[in-house]
Order: C-alpha cells, then sequence, then structure tokens
C-alpha cells in the first residue's frame, strides 16, 4: 500500500506522462478487446439451442461438383436419410425467402424461412405461444409461424392472433404460433415461419424433380460426424437418380458425398480466415503500444536516476526498487485497460454500421464477462511488460551511473549504454510492426479499388434495378403481362432509356439451370452440358449494355410464333461450340431444371455471343450462360419466374423508384417492390467485406504508425534534453547548426532503416497470409512495399524535425553556464 500511494503522488506530479501512458495503452487495449468480443461472439459463443455441440450442417456435394448454392443439400439425399437414420436424432430443411404481408396499411416486404416441422425439433424450440409446424402441416402452404416482433407489429400483442390470418404473397396463411422474442433462426430478421415442402425426386408422370436447401441435423449421443456423414453419404447414393438435374444444379452426376461440419463452424467459416487476420493485426498494434509505453517508462525511469540511486545508497535492495516500478506500472496498465473497455464499449456500439450486414452472428456480439475478463488480464498482462525493462533497468542503478552515463554517450547514437541500446531496440521494433501493418493495409485497399473497378461485364453505372415478387397464383400470361406493362411506361419516363426484365440480374438474382446433352460441333462426341439459364425481355441486352461478341442479340421479333433462337455467353460458346458459333443448334429441352416445357423437341438455334457477365463475384471462372426471349419458353418456366426490373438512366437512377413503385402498384395494388437500389449501390454492396478489412486493417496501421511517430519523437527529443551540455560544447568548438542537425537526423535514420529492414523482411515472410483475401495484387506486390518504405521514412523525417530545430538552437553559453 505504501508503493501505491507512493506510486500515485509520483504520477500526480507527472500528469502529462501518465495521460500519455494511459491514452496508449487504452488505444491497444481498446481495439484488443473489439476483436476478442468478436471473436468470441462470432466464433466461440455457444449457439442459442440446447446442447449445440449435438448441432451439425449437411452439405453435399457431387464428388467435388459443389451446389449452386453452397452449403445445401438435394432433396433426394434429404428423403432418403430421414426415411432410414441411425446416427442422428432428426434433420430439417430450411429455405430463406422474402414475402409481401399484404392487409392493413401499405404491402410490406418480409424476411421469412420456410422450414421443414422437423427443423424445429432439431433445434428444441419451444413457441411462446400456440403450437409450432408440425408433421401435418408439411404438405400445406395456409399456416404461418409468426415471430415475436412481427406478433407485436400486426396484432399488438394480443392471444387472440393464434387462428388469425394474414395475407402473404397474396395467400391467406393462419397464424398457428408465435416464436419467442429470443429465437435467431435463421437469422435475427426473420419474421415469420412457413412450412417448406421438400419434393420427391421420382414426380408423377416420370418427371424428376431436384431442389437443394440448407438442412441441420442433430447428432445422437455418442456419434461422431464421421460417423453421420458416412450414413449420409450411403442413404443419398441409393436414393432416385435425378439425371439431368444434378448436372445443372450440381455440374456433375456423380455420387453423392455428404459432408457434416459443426453448426457454428459452419455459420462463421467464410470470415474466420479474416477473423485470425484481424487479430493479428491488432496483436501488433497492441505489441507497438506496449512496446512505446516501455520506452517512456525507460525515459522516465532514467530521469529519475538520482533518486533511486539514493534509495539504493541507503539500503534499498533491487527487488525493492523494481516493486516500486512495477506498482507504478500496474497502475498505469489498469487506467489504460479500465480506459480502453469504456473505449470498446462505444466502437462495439458501432459495429452494425462498420460491419457488413450479412456478417453472421452479428448480434451475438457484445461487451460481456469474458471480454471483461479479457482486459483485466490484458491490462495486468501488458503492464507488467511494459514495467519490467524499466524494473530491470533500475536493478543496475549506482550512484556513479547516475551520474555519468547518459553524459559520456555521444549524440550520434553509438549505442554505448544499455539505456539508449534499449530505447533504439524499442523504435526499431515499432517502426518494423507499423512497416508490417502498412503493407497489409495497402494491399487490402489496392484489393478493394481492383473490385470496385473491376470488369463485370456490364456498365453498371445509372442502372435502377428490383425485384417484382409476383404472387404465386399469379397465371403465366398474367405475369408477362404485369411485366410488360410496367416496363412499357417506364421507357416512356423522361430520362428513361431502357427498361427490362429477366429472372437473372448480376447481384440480384442468380436465374435458373439448366442442363442437357448434345453432341459436340469438333468432333461429333456426346457432351453434357451445364449453364445457367437467363429467361430476358429483348431490352436486357440495352439496359445493361451487355458487349454483343458476334451475331445479334435478342428482338422483339423473338416471339412464340417465330423460330427458337437463344444468345450464349463467351465461356458457353468456348467451351461447347468451338470458333463458330452462331447458328449452332442446341437440343435445350428434357431437363426438368430450366426446360422451356412448350418447346419440347425443338432445337434453339444461337443468333449471337456475348460477352461474360459477373453474376455474384469477380474473382471466380465465369460459367456457362443461355439467354432465351422469355416470349419463347414454355408455360412452366414462366409460372416459376422470379423477375427482377433494370432501368436505364441518363440522371440519377434513384429518382426514378416513385415512378416505378407507382406504376406497380397501377398493375396491382397488392404489389411491393424488394431490393430497390442502383446497380451502383449493389457493387459497393458486394464488396463490403473487402473494404471492412481494409479499414480495419488500415486503422490499425495508422495507430502503429502514429504510436511509432510519437515514439521517435519522445525518444530525440529526451536525447535532446539529456545530451544539451554535449551539444553546447560542441558548438562552442565550432560546430555549426547544419551539423548539430545532422546529428540527430543520422540517429533517426538509422533507427527507421533498421525498423523498416526488419519490418519489410517480415512483411514478404506474412504477406502470403493475406493471398485468399486479395484480388488484382500479388502479396509481395513491389509498389506497396515500396510505398511504405517511402511513407514511414517521411514521418521519421517529420518526427524529427522539432527535435532537431531543439538542438541546432541551443546556446552553448547558457549551457555552459
Amino acid at each position: 500500500m505504501q508503493d501505491v500511494r507512493y506510486a500515485f503522488r509520483a504520477l500526480r506530479h507527472d500528469l502529462a506522462h501518465a495521460l500519455l501512458v494511459v491514452a496508449t495503452m487504452a488505444l491497444g487495449i481498446g481495439a484488443a478487446i473489439v476483436l476478442f468480443s468478436v471473436t468470441y461472439g462470432v466464433l466461440l459463443k455457444p449457439l442459442p439451442w440446447p446442447e449445440p455441440d449435438r448441432l451439425v450442417r449437411v452439405m453435399e456435394s457431387r464428388q467435388g461438383g459443389a451446389p449452386r448454392v453452397a452449403g445445401t443439400v438435394s432433396n433426394g439425399t434429404y428423403l432418403a436419410w430421414r426415411g432410414s437414420r441411425s446416427t442422428v436424432e432428426d434433420i430439417g430443411g430450411w429455405m430463406s425467402r422474402t414475402m409481401t404481408l399484404t392487409g392493413a396499411g401499405d404491402p410490406e416486404r418480409l424476411p421469412i424461412a420456410a422450414a421443414t416441422p422437423s427443423l424445429f425439433t432439431v433445434l428444441r424450440a419451444r413457441p411462446a405461444h400456440g403450437r409450432l409446424l408440425d408433421a401435418a402441416d408439411s404438405s400445406r402452404r395456409d399456416v404461418v409461424v409468426l415471430s415475436h416482433g412481427l406478433w407485436q407489429e400486426r396484432f399488438g400483442g394480443r392471444a387472440d392472433a393464434i387462428g388469425r390470418a394474414v395475407r402473404l404473397d397474396g395467400q391467406l396463411h393462419t397464424v398457428v404460433g408465435i416464436m419467442p422474442a429470443d429465437f435467431p433462426f435463421p437469422s435475427r430478421g426473420a419474421r415469420a415461419w412457413i412450412p417448406l415442402q421438400v419434393p420427391e425426386v421420382a414426380g408423377a408422370g416420370g418427371v424428376r424433380r431436384m431442389s437443394i436447401f440448407s438442412a441441420m441435423a442433430r447428432l445422437k449421443p455418442g456419434v461422431s460426424r464421421a460417423q453421420a456423414a458416412a450414413e449420409a453419404t450411403a442413404r443419398g447414393r441409393a436414393a432416385p437418380d435425378p439425371g439431368m438435374a444434378a448436372m445443372a444444379l450440381f455440374g456433375s452426376r456423380a455420387p453423392v458425398d455428404v459432408v457434416i461440419a459443426p453448426a457454428l463452424e459452419a455459420m462463421t467459416a467464410e470470415v474466420r480466415p479474416a477473423l485470425v487476420i484481424l487479430l493479428a493485426a491488432v496483436g501488433l498494434l497492441l505489441a507497438t503500444a506496449t512496446a512505446n509505453v516501455a520506452g517512456l517508462q525507460l525515459a522516465r525511469v532514467t530521469t529519475r536516476r538520482r533518486e533511486l540511486a539514493v534509495r539504493a545508497a541507503i539500503g534499498a535492495g533491487a527487488g525493492r526498487v523494481a516493486r516500486e516500478l512495477i506498482v507504478e506500472s500496474v497502475l498505469l496498465g489498469v487506467a489504460g485497460g479500465g480506459a480502453g473497455l469504456a473505449l470498446a464499449t462505444l466502437m462495439t456500439r458501432a459495429l452494425p454500421a462498420v460491419l457488413p450486414a450479412d456478417f453472421p452472428r452479428l448480434d451475438a456480439i457484445a461487451i460481456e464477462a469474458p471480454a471483461m475478463l479479457f482486459a483485466v488480464a490484458l491490462a495486468l498482462v501488458t503492464s507488467v511488460a511494459f514495467g519490467l525493462l524499466p524494473a530491470l533497468h533500475a536493478r543496475r542503478v549506482n550512484l556513479v551511473t547516475a551520474l555519468t552515463e547518459d553524459n559520456l554517450a555521444p549524440i550520434g547514437g553509438t549505442l554505448r549504454s544499455p539505456t539508449a541500446r534499449a530505447r533504439a531496440a524499442i523504435m526499431i521494433g515499432q517502426v518494423a510492426v507499423a512497416c508490417v501493418l502498412l503493407v497489409g493495409a495497402a494491399l487490402l485497399v489496392r484489393t478493394f479499388v481492383a473490385l470496385i473497378n473491376a470488369d463485370r461485364g456490364f456498365d453498371p453505372g445509372n442502372l435502377l434495378t428490383a425485384r417484382v415478387p409476383l404472387p404465386v397464383d399469379y397465371p403465366p400470361a398474367r405475369r408477362t403481362q404485369v411485366l410488360e406493362a410496367v416496363t412499357e411506361r417506364m421507357k416512356g419516363q423522361p430520362g428513361v432509356t431502357h427498361a427490362a426484365f429477366a429472372n437473372a440480374l448480376p447481384l440480384v438474382s442468380l436465374g435458373g439451370y439448366t442442363a442437357f446433352t448434345m453432341r459436340s460441333p469438333r468432333d461429333g462426341v456426346e457432351l453434357p452440358i451445364e449453364a445457367g439459364q437467363r429467361i430476358v425481355s429483348p431490352d436486357y441486352f440495352g439496359a445493361l449494355r451487355l458487349r454483343m461478341l458476334t451475331g445479334r442479340p435478342l428482338l422483339r421479333t423473338d416471339n412464340a410464333t417465330s423460330r427458337s433462337v437463344v444468345v450464349v455467353n463467351r465461356s458457353f460458346a468456348h467451351r461447347y461450340l468451338g470458333d463458330r458459333p452462331v447458328g449452332a443448334r442446341l437440343p435445350w429441352r428434357g431437363s426438368r431444371a430450366g426446360s422451356p416445357s412448350g418447346r419440347e423437341g425443338r432445337d434453339w438455334e444461337v443468333v449471337g455471343v456475348v460477352d461474360d457477365v459477373r453474376q455474384v463475384s469477380v474473382d471466380g471462372p465465369a460459367q456457362p450462360e443461355i439467354l432465351a426471349a422469355y416470349a419463347q419458353v414454355g408455360v412452366e418456366t414462366l409460372r416459376a419466374f422470379d423477375p427482377v426490373i433494370a432501368v436505364r438512366t441518363v440522371d440519377d437512377p434513384a429518382s426514378h423508384v416513385t415512378a416505378l413503385r407507382h406504376i406497380l402498384r397501377e398493375q396491382d395494388p397488392l404489389l411491393a417492390l424488394d431490393s430497390v437500389m442502383t446497380m451502383e449501390d449493389r457493387v459497393s454492396t458486394s464488396v463490403e467485406r473487402p473494404r471492412t478489412y481494409a479499414v480495419l486493417v488500415g486503422a490499425f496501421a495508422v495507430c502503429a504508425v502514429l504510436i511509432a511517430a510519437v515514439g521517435l519523437f519522445g525518444v530525440l527529443a529526451y536525447t535532446v534534453a539529456q545530451r544539451s551540455r554535449e551539444i553546447g560544447v560542441r558548438s562552442a568548438l565550432g560546430a555549426t547548426p547544419g551539423a548539430i542537425v545532422g546529428l540527430i537526423v543520422r540517429q533517426a535514420f538509422w533507427v527507421t532503416a533498421a525498423g523498416l529492414v526488419a519490418g519489410l523482411a517480415a512483411a514478404a515472410a506474412s504477406m502470403q497470409a493475406l493471398s485468399a483475401f486479395l484480388y488484382g495484387v500479388q502479396p509481395r506486390d513491389a509498389l506497396s512495399f515500396v510505398t511504405v518504405a517511402v511513407l514511414l521514412l517521411a514521418v521519421a523525417a517529420a518526427a524529427t524535425v522539432v527535435p532537431a530545430r531543439r538542438a541546432a538552437t541551443v546556446d552553448p553559453l547558457k549551457v555552459l553556464r
């Protein structure tokens, strides 16, 4: 307690030093707490269901052929395994959808989940009111379970909501249950749950039906994931063959392979590597903050060397002196930890605005007991770390050293004294850490810029996009009537040049997929064909400004009475059609996954080739695509048509949203637009994660550079103050101001150069870990490395200006007197 009281008094007398140390540690500890909270909440915090360690995700592939939607399972495998299972208690499936809620007020688009009743059994969910979906609901389309929030909004929390009806996508659904407020499945945003109907593969009339959806199972006690995967794979291979539908949805007809992964691991797989990288970055930031504070504490101990020497002379042992310094460091560390925890709390509240909207388990991130314990541990560990060096230095203090040590060392930086060597080592380490973080930030920023400017095969500028969800009971003729009317009316709006609709739009909808067999034009060999299926209106090509490579686009004259024609993309032509794709004929028929029913028995003539369009990401291989006119496809395709609209304008596309809504309401007052955004906003949203990673690592790098600059400034300023007598003597003996400045600059240059060499070497060795996050730039990009080196040299030069000016203006007469 005597040491604590004395430390308080000493720090109060040197308040500027204490505040600088607390602020530096608060920055490092606060960033570390935030990253710990994110990592714990996303990767480590148990899922909010009973015995979450037994919950697993079920994911199917075809021996390397991944499904069109990652992490899904087919209906054949699902039904075969659920019908005869011994390793899992049950298995449930779900699909995320958006439906239009109509009734009181304007139509509202709601995120809902179509789920099998068994899913609630797997999760061991319990309703707050009413009941859950049960086996009798599997074949029904008219029941719904509401979320607690939707129940409060639509029914005011009244118990008589059970049995009432709501209208979803134009169809009445009876409310059978209300979920608790803390039921976050498949996400916090889910507002309702309806039955998911899983069709049999072998349908009526020999038709093969295939669908894919997400699935989760609960392992039986004592069963391993490998055992469950083996059983699921065996059941899936015994399921009825879906035919070419497997080619359409998996790109392969190979036997089924099922992977079983822990539910939490599967949910967070995409962000796990990024969080590891960010943890490493924040660890480097914390290390440089701790090193900077160690340098400050070492400088402070050096200024107190006379006091420490006197204590030693009157009998204080080395351990007693070291304990006093450690207690002082712990007080500073605890204060920095408390300030860091407060800063972390503020930053955590801002995370929803910083992290992408699709970041998994965002609602689980909070400053909770584990984060507070981590803050306490971090404060104690760092305080001991930055207090250890001054304590070790204090063990060597004696009267002679206290009076002579630094005054004997020349300012040129020969590192003659242990203190000078320690300070130089700390500064070299700080510069090296800042260099590594800056290189990482530079690579991520260049990746983000490359992604924004990447060629996606279409022009995203001045393009308004939206989904037009149509009721399931709309007949095909009514669907096309509404879409034609809306696009024709939009074309007549001032400022609109093109308006089109389709079943696919980049970054909006993937459309459908198809598969068939045909003879290769090259050698006549029978080829399995799999491609994306884009059903479009003729103005689609102009609205997106697609690049025609050869032939012509689809025209208005391509209708039900004309010959069947399609346009293919570059990848389709290169893979399947050879050097002369225009004029080739495709036997595009017979596949359940996207077959243009009603036109069976006809070949489709290729009339044009369009450049590849990146539907989702720009860093993956382009997929083969077929584009057909909506007027030429069959009734079944139009019935399943999920339309999107694209409007090309000469002015701000967002200014036409109101007109688009009004025109759609004129066709049907119960219709509501969904996902209305400009294409430029969609492109920006699609790179949210790269942007977030670049911003976070960049922020860490900037903080590390500032800490290093402040540390270098402090070391040089302290050096000038300690060696003022020497500088005065040099001046009196004829040294010019330029020579004095040169001494300071050389000392800063050699420290910075050594840090740069170490930092660039470490960056070259470690940046390969970022390769999975880079696009358009190599991990050892020379421009990024050179830019960082120049920047750090400039920062070092700026930190040298004030100490160098002070050294040059030392008055030798005053100093010597």
